[in-house]
């Protein structure tokens, strides 16, 4: 009978420790505040756009270490002298040339691992859905060569690739770490024309690891790109990512997520408010009824989005601009509004920090500093231990992405 007893013992001990072993040598999309090694960055080229990378290069330098690509060796002493501008530690950056990466890093880019390993997955790239179904064009070469970044940084960093003919980019993909995503269905099917929704799941099972995939419906109004570019409302102009998850809907941990509410006075006020209500409501509906793929809920937080409104800047069509947008009617001397991808779910956790937008300046009105002021003490209480670092964004949010966007870490791994 002792003996018995000791041979089962050894037979679960064995057991799990297989178990673990399979566990700890599968692939896997890690989740943002896991560990990470570096954060890969990219300069744009735009004085108000360089200098929200400065304050993110600022806000990360003190714990970890930045990778800074650049379009040009020529470009370098003038990079440095803007860096230094800022008191940032120019030896704690590798500085690297090429002349196709995005200022947008996070998108071309896919790290999975496990224990003791990093793979890059690399996607096809279409300039978000641009090519060729909203443009009817096939792909330029410049765009497939800032597509190709993850593969130039596979030898970079001598990196295994795992290579697919799908169309993904990494802000369109939201991970918990333990094998759920978050991601717009519209979004999955727009970027795979001719692909159902079951062939693309098996894609992401094959290449990221993923094992249940929450789908939301739809995503923000000015984050959805329409035909050749036109209004999604009047003369309502978007210039988002074409429905990225960071806009709409993070995890913050592997069974709570963060997701926009509509603040009643906005839905009166704003067009963009009263279509976004609909949109966000539908949404929190499918997360309500969602499990993670250990089969608990989901804990949903809700924040405010900012006063877009407020935001929006205005255009009135002239001679220059009449050909963008005379193809939608619109004349010399009528008025344009451009809404930015501006969303408090576009920040970016890093191994001590957690960088934020902020939007109000001198001469807004009070609630967009409530707002600005309400989200930071909601991400203090769903990130104790880290410092949350609020940085001014809309210059970027102008250009269609966030902090978020511009960041990509690289996760780390045991040695």
């Amino acid at each position: 009978m002792i003996r018995f007893i000791h041979s089962f013992f050894i037979f679960i001990l064995t057991t799990i420790c297989s178990f673990a072993q399979e566990r700890g040598s599968e692939f896997y999309l890690p989740a943002e505040w896991e560990q990470q090694e570096r954060v890969h960055l990219a300069w744009f080229g735009s004085e108000r756009r360089d200098s929200v990378l400065c304050r993110v290069i600022e806000a990360l330098q003190p714990e970890i270490p930045i990778t800074l690509n650049i379009p040009a060796d020529s470009l370098s002493d003038k990079i440095k002298a803007k860096l230094l501008s800022y008191d940032i530690d120019l030896s704690k950056i590798h500085f690297h040339t090429d002349a196709f990466t995005d200022f947008w890093t996070r998108d071309p880019l896919f790290f999975i691992k496990n224990k003791f390993e990093l793979k890059i997955v690399c996607f096809k790239y279409s300039l978000y859905g641009a090519y060729p179904d909203l443009l009817g064009e096939p792909i330029p070469d410049d765009v497939k060569r800032i597509g190709e970044y993850d593969e130039r940084l596979t030898e970079q960093l001598q990196l295994p690739a795992v290579k697919s003919d799908f169309v993904f980019e990494a802000g369109g993909i939201e991970s918990n770490g333990n094998g759920t995503f978050m991601i717009i269905q519209e979004m999955a099917i727009q970027r795979n024309p001719g692909k159902i929704l079951r062939e693309i799941e098996n894609e992401l099972y094959r290449t990221l690891g993923a094992k249940k995939i929450i789908w939301l419906k739809e995503g923000l109004i000015e984050d959805i790109t329409f035909k050749n570019y036109g209004p999604f409302y009047k003369n309502y102009f978007g210039g988002g990512a074409n429905r990225h998850i960071d806009e709409l809907c993070r995890f913050v941990n592997d069974s709570t997520v963060v997701l926009p509410y509509i603040q009643d006075e906005y839905i009166k006020e704003s067009p963009v408010d009263s279509i976004n209500y609909y949109m966000l409501e539908e949404n929190y509906r499918i997360l309500q009824n969602a499990k993670t793929l250990d089969g608990r809920n989901l804990i949903i937080h809700r924040i405010p989005m900012p006063d877009i409104e407020q935001l929006k800047y205005t255009h009135v069509v002239n001679n220059n601009s009449l050909q963008e947008f005379g193809q939608f009617g619109f004349e010399i001397g009528d008025t344009i509004y451009r809404v930015p991808a501006a969303s408090y779910t576009n920040y970016f956790v890093s191994n001590k920090v957690v960088l934020i937008p902020k939007y109000w300046v001198e001469g807004m009105t009070k609630r967009q500093k409530q707002n600005d002021e309400e989200v930071k003490e909601i991400f203090e209480q769903l990130f104790p231990g880290r410092e949350i670092i609020q940085i001014y964004t809309l210059s970027i949010n102008r250009g269609g992405g966030g902090i978020h966007c511009m960041t990509h870490e690289q996760p780390a791994i045991d040695k």
